[in-house]
């Protein structure tokens, strides 16, 4: 784990629990486990969340802030929607790679801890249907884009490609130029698999 200089206390429990859950997931972790990894007591994690539950949602939470802010983290409303796809994908692939741990927790959590934490991500994953529903209205407004389409099944494909990424490149170490990829996987939303 990094060093903990200059970081407070709920810093370093949710790098502790990024750090355990993305080893044992959310139903083997124990408490005790994540205050170990923190270097702290058990009692001192219980001061800032009030269950597992509780840290588990923080940590979630704080984490897609992160990679949401790594994914808009550019000006793109004046470029294509090409460059806009492309530079989603580079964003999300290099946020992976640079967070590996991280993203096993964000994207590879199958396990459901509870209605509540059910509730939550379901939110969160309308949201992500919603921006990019917006993304696609502005390409077809544009006239980037046909406006046949069904807004909510293409966000949806869009999205669940990008998000598939994860696993090849976290958990089977593949090596692939974000770039290079980036660009590919724009060429295929914008241009299909039909020969030009």
């Amino acid at each position: 784990m990094a060093s903990k200089r200059g970081k407070g206390k709920r810093e370093i429990i949710i790098e502790a629990a990024i750090q355990v859950f993305s080893q044992k997931g959310y139903h083997n972790t124990r408490m005790e486990e994540i205050a170990q990894a923190a270097g702290i007591g058990k009692g001192t994690i219980y001061e800032y969340f009030d269950s597992k539950l509780h840290l588990f949602q923080s940590m979630m939470e704080d984490s897609l802030q992160v990679y949401f802010r790594r994914m808009e983290n550019q000006r793109t409303d004046q470029m294509s929607m090409s460059t806009r796809l492309r530079l989603m994908c580079e964003a999300h692939i290099r946020f992976c790679l640079e967070n590996r741990e991280l993203t096993k927790v964000l994207f590879g959590e199958a396990e459901t801890p509870d209605k509540e934490l059910m509730e939550w991500a379901m939110a969160m994953r309308k949201d992500k249907l919603k921006r990019m529903q917006s993304l696609l209205v502005e390409g077809i407004e544009r006239g980037e884009l046909r406006s046949d389409l069904d807004l909510h099944m293409l966000s949806f494909s869009i999205l669940h490609t990008l998000a598939a990424f994860w696993f090849p490149l976290v958990m089977e170490d593949w090596q692939m130029d974000p770039e290079l990829l980036s660009v590919q996987y724009a060429d295929f939303i914008m241009n299909g698999l039909k020969k030009a």
